[in-house]
């Protein structure tokens, strides 16, 4: 019964070893802390009790319990080492199945791996050997684990009761969901005590409430002025938004000295069309975020900064920058050389107004770069894209070539990340040339999704002391407007622009006709230009989040008073 009581933090011990690749870590849970220990003990001994009810024996219960955390632990251990962040509960939110959140990771195996796993297995064999009983009836089975659940759903869904149970423990919870924030929180709860309190996180951020009032006459009072809906061009050009996979202008950090060179051709598009600094959603990761801003025009911050979007999305018709441009005459694209799997993709992007979706299995024989399709490959794609269409063309492009891991043995992850930097650039120049070069008036519009993310390995925001505190510099984004005729675009003076407004801003400079919705967003940068929860975690702008609650989660009322 002794063996069977010390489960619990035998596991605890293995599993957080096993997480962290350091033996040191049993002491720091020991001589540090203590609370945070017996928090994730106590975690253990619920899903150790519950089994042991179902059961009514201890030892195939902790070969279960057991085999969970070790899995756990391995899947934190593996991506951690290929990305430099941390595994969370969000990360089951945006893909299909779990090993898709290993996609990236490249797997080496280690001997505190087998040592952890020996320990646990000779633990589980001695409780099989000795078969300790729970002396428990039948009858009390059903109690005993309703008693253990309804304390888990108290936990879960009451912030203010799991909240004093984390001071009691020392647990740090709270704050913006960013990478940095992560970091400091692991740092302080280890794994098992970090997962739990981001289980919590991911409950609220999920679960997104109504607005005061909503109703459909809310909705319709939104809009309080006559909309002139008549285009102001007779001009349609084509549209092409390219949203590149963890490009970054690293050269605002002056003490790393990054030449020119790299930027050579995002440069020339800056200066022979408008440049200027967009504020994404999303930093390291969770391209998805800044891709819904892009393609919806809506803040990711009125979803409680939610990662995953398109979990809160059914398979009907959307209203998106795309279904807009379909409206007025547009062929519309969607271009991602990737799989279809990820962020549901392949299931909600055709609700999403684009007449055709090409993912990797949509090139033939293209350019690699760092085991990834081009970006050049995906510039022609688009360009064919336009040549092919007979009216003109929306394209929204997501690449992929300079996604992590940025792995080699010759050089360091920073110095292998900059040479895509620079295969982007040179693509980049292709495209210029193509584009001048076709007799259709073009626009395109270039933004990073978020800056890359470096493992502990080596990290230059590490060098660089970026942190929790001082980290808002990760959000900015240089982006182009670049056309090939005689076109101008401007923010109205503001420096600093959320991404989601960027789609309707570029419409109305194009001058095409304009609806409710399209003016209730200019109208809204005029007030807010920056609207997201690393910059104003507590502000919250009432028409931005009632527009953006009916459109996704709500009654989509928008769709017959806002037109």
């Amino acid at each position: 019964m002794i063996l069977a009581c010390l489960f619990p933090l035998c596991l605890v011990l293995m599993a957080e070893v096993n997480q962290s690749g350091d033996w040191g870590i049993i002491g720091k849970l020991f001589l540090e802390t203590p609370g945070i220990l017996l928090f994730d003990v106590l975690v253990v001994v619920f899903l150790y009790g519950i089994l042991s009810l179902l059961f009514r024996r201890f030892a195939p219960a902790a070969a279960v319990t057991s085999l969970f955390w070790y899995t756990v632990s391995c899947i934190e251990f593996y991506r951690y080492q290929s990305s430099g962040s941390h595994f969370t509960l969000y990360d089951l939110s945006v893909v299909t199945n779990l090993g898709d959140v290993m996609e990236f990771a490249e797997i080496h195996l280690y001997a505190f791996q087998f040592i952890t796993l020996l320990v646990l297995a000779l633990y589980c064999a001695g409780l099989f050997f000795l078969n300790p009983k729970i002396p428990v009836t039948k009858r009390h089975i059903i109690p005993g684990c309703s008693s253990c659940l309804m304390i888990a759903v108290l936990f879960v869904l009451f912030p203010g009761f799991s909240s004093t149970v984390y001071d009691v423990f020392g647990i740090e919870h709270g704050g913006i969901n960013n990478n940095f924030v992560q970091e400091e929180k692991f740092e302080q709860n280890s794994m098992i005590a970090f997962l739990v309190e981001n289980l919590s996180d991911v409950i609220q951020t999920t679960n997104i409430q109504a607005p005061d009032n909503y109703s459909e006459e809310s909705i319709e009072t939104l809009s309080v002025t006559p909309v002139d809906t008549k285009p102001q061009t007779s001009v349609k050009p084509n549209v092409i938004t390219i949203m590149s996979e963890s490009y970054a202008d690293f050269r605002v950090f002056e003490d790393l000295q990054i030449e020119d060179s790299y930027y050579k051709n995002f440069d020339q598009f800056r200066k022979e069309g408008f440049s200027g600094n967009a504020i994404v959603p999303t930093f390291g990761g969770y391209t998805v975020r800044t891709e819904f801003e892009l393609q919806f025009g809506l803040p990711i911050k009125s979803l409680n900064g939610t990662v995953s979007p398109q979990k809160l999305m059914t398979e009907e018709e959307q209203t998106t920058v795309a279904s807009y441009y379909r409206s007025e005459g547009y062929s519309t694209t969607y271009i991602h050389p990737y799989t279809s799997k990820l962020y549901r993709r392949a299931e909600l992007y055709p609700y999403f107004g684009y007449d055709r979706l090409y993912f990797e299995d949509s090139f033939i024989n293209p350019g690699r770069f760092h085991g990834y399709i081009d970006d050049q490959s995906a510039y022609e794609k688009a360009v064919e894209q336009i040549l092919i269409d007979e009216k003109p063309s929306y394209i929204h492009l997501t690449t992929m070539q300079n996604h992590m891991p940025y792995h080699t043995g010759s050089k360091s992850e920073f110095d292998y990340y900059m040479d895509g930097v620079a295969q982007t650039d040179e693509a980049l120049g292709k495209l210029m040339e193509e584009l001048k070069q076709i007799d259709e008036p073009t626009i395109v519009l270039y933004v990073g999704d978020h800056y890359p993310s470096f493992t502990e390995n080596y990290s230059v925001y590490d060098r660089l002391s970026i942190d929790a505190s001082n980290c808002r510099t990760m959000y900015q984004q240089h982006y182009f407007v670049w056309s090939n005729y005689d076109f101008q675009f401007d923010t109205n003076g503001e420096e600093y622009v959320s991404s989601f407004y960027l789609p309707w801003l570029l419409i109305d400079k194009i001058g095409l006709s304009k609806n409710e919705i399209i003016d209730i967003m200019l109208e809204q940068f005029q007030k807010d230009p920056v609207y997201t929860m690393e910059f104003q975690s507590e502000y919250s702008n009432e028409v931005l989040d009632t527009l953006t609650y009916d459109l996704i989660v709500g009654d989509k009322f928008s769709n017959y008073y806002l037109r």
